[in-house]
């Protein structure tokens, strides 16, 4: 189970006020204001109409991505809420209409996409501590749609995102799978390893990113709202802090992969995106080689860091946010009078009506955490609890969101459980907000009993509900041409190069034969 770590901000107390140190020598940030708050000197745009055009396409998404939405009315009410009590007393034109989703992923993160959706994943929520902090993630965030910021090429690199990640994911399952039959060769439990790491960090490496200042005038606007609508100051600097961990967390898992990679012959004879999209051809046209499949992790994960360098590191790093962020402070809220943060819902010392739901759930994703470490890696704990685990986090009320039911269909497909591990798929995809995960994994089990009218079936529910999203098109193909239809599977292929990503075309002509 991942637990948060306390970590105390830099700032003392004094006298009943912050007192934040001046960090005299903290170069001013391109984003934030020469002088004076932020939020006193914002000038909204008139019109926030036309990018909210764009909503349908950004929530296809992000569906397409993890496991999907949480299907929690009563967090994303709770999260909106927060963000309403941000916004409450700024002057918003009809047309801005931000709106919250919550991304069943264990990554410590948060985004904010060009239509004004703000999304924020289960692994940063858990390692949140008080609301104050989940509201200057908010604040920094919906700074980002009130300043109209929008990542370079953001619908490209997330699809980017979700072509390599989703197809990363996918071997990680067929490989523990392959692991349990005895077909793969030693080094497999590294490669899963790696692959761990890929889902868990390639958010800090794959996610479109704003650029510097931008992320400067919101971090600035962002404390703003949050202190202006009564919250903690010393909150922000706290969730600094934990960015900070996760960035070193990412930088370690980097050089790991690198450095496996150089003890690998096949990483060593080949190099950069090729070399993992050609792993991933050989996930998507469905082919056995345990070597290809013990060294996807590692050329997935180096090609994706390469290939995104550029915008990996365009920001601050956090500890020079922080830096920043604490010069600002100082500078316009010197005086400001300390403020007990407020307990989260799900918070032991919590008396919200919501926290026994809350709270259950919650747990059942940390639960359902814990048995896939076992499902990727069974030196990582035991059958008998990773059995546990899973009945656990398959009950109410839970018992049919994607993240549970999939970690579950994987544990019992690892145990040769076959018609337990179908019928973990089909609550997943009968349930309120299905993966495109639980999707490729249920049709692998109608593709391997060559039932091609079920996987085309499922395959015509995944179009509708991820909107056509290009993560799909290598298995749409695959199914096609498994059901004797080439015609029909090789006439896609012109469609996935419309996307202008040249791994996806690769992956989707080797689907094509």
């Amino acid at each position: 189970m991942r637990k948060g770590v306390r970590i105390v901000a830099g700032l003392a107390l004094c006298g009943g006020f912050l007192g934040f140190s001046s960090l005299a020598q903290a170069s001013q940030g391109d984003g934030y204001p020469g002088k004076g708050k932020a939020l006193e000197q914002l000038a909204p745009a008139a019109d926030y109409s036309t990018p909210l055009q764009g909503r349908p396409l950004a929530l296809g998404i992000l569906r397409a991505r993890a496991q999907g939405f949480v299907p929690s009315p009563q967090l994303h009410d709770y999260v909106k809420g927060v963000l309403m009590r941000l916004l409450a007393n700024v002057r918003m034109p009809p047309s801005f209409r931000p709106e919250i989703r919550i991304l069943a992923a264990p990554e410590f993160t948060g985004e904010c996409t060009p239509d004004g959706t703000l999304v924020v994943t289960v692994g940063l929520l858990e390692q949140l501590e008080n609301e104050d902090e989940l509201a200057f993630v908010l604040g920094h965030e919906v700074a980002h749609a009130i300043y109209r910021h929008e990542a370079k090429n953001w619908a490209k690199k997330s699809q980017y995102y979700a072509v390599v990640s989703g197809s990363a994911s996918d071997a990680v399952a067929q490989s523990a799978v392959m692991t349990a039959a005895g077909l793969a060769n030693p080094y497999l439990g590294g490669a899963l390893s790696l692959a761990m790491h890929l889902q868990k960090l390639s958010n800090n490496v794959l996610m479109p990113q704003m650029e510097r200042g931008q992320e400067d005038a919101a971090d600035a606007l962002g404390f703003d709202l949050m202190v202006r609508a009564g919250y903690d100051p010393e909150a922000a600097l706290a969730v600094m802090d934990k960015l900070a961990e996760q960035e070193a967390e990412a930088a370690r898992a980097a050089a790991e992969a690198k450095a496996a990679a150089k003890t690998t012959d096949r990483a060593n004879s080949m190099s950069g995106v090729n070399l993992g999209m050609q792993v991933l051809g050989v996930v998507m046209s469905g082919g056995t080689n345990p070597l290809a499949w013990s060294n996807l992790a590692i050329t997935a994960f180096g090609a994706a860091v390469d290939n995104m360098a550029a915008d990996a590191t365009s920001h601050h790093p956090a500890r020079e946010r922080e830096d920043l962020l604490s010069a600002y402070a100082y500078r316009e809220y010197r005086t400001a009078v300390y403020v007990n943060p407020t307990p989260l819902p799900w918070s032991p010392v919590s008396a919200s009506p919501i926290r026994p739901q809350l709270t259950a759930l919650l747990a059942h994703y940390s639960t359902a955490e814990d048995a896939a470490a076992y499902v990727a890696d069974r030196t990582q704990g035991t059958d008998a609890a990773a059995r546990m685990s899973i009945a656990t986090a398959t009950g109410a009320p839970t018992a049919d969101h994607a993240y549970t039911e999939f970690v579950a269909a994987e544990y019992y497909k690892l145990g040769q459980q076959d018609a337990l591990s179908e019928a973990a798929l089909l609550r997943a995809v009968s349930g309120p907000e299905p993966s495109w995960e639980v999707y490729s994994r249920l049709a692998d089990v109608y593709i391997a009993r060559h039932d091609y009218a079920k996987a085309q079936a499922l395959m015509d529910q995944a179009v509708a509900r991820f909107e056509d999203s290009p993560v799909l098109l290598p298995k749409r193909i695959e199914i096609l041409r498994g059901a004797g239809r080439q015609a029909d599977a090789r006439a896609l292929v012109p469609k996935c190069r419309t996307y202008d990503i040249d791994e996806l075309t690769d992956a989707c002509q080797r689907a094509a034969g």
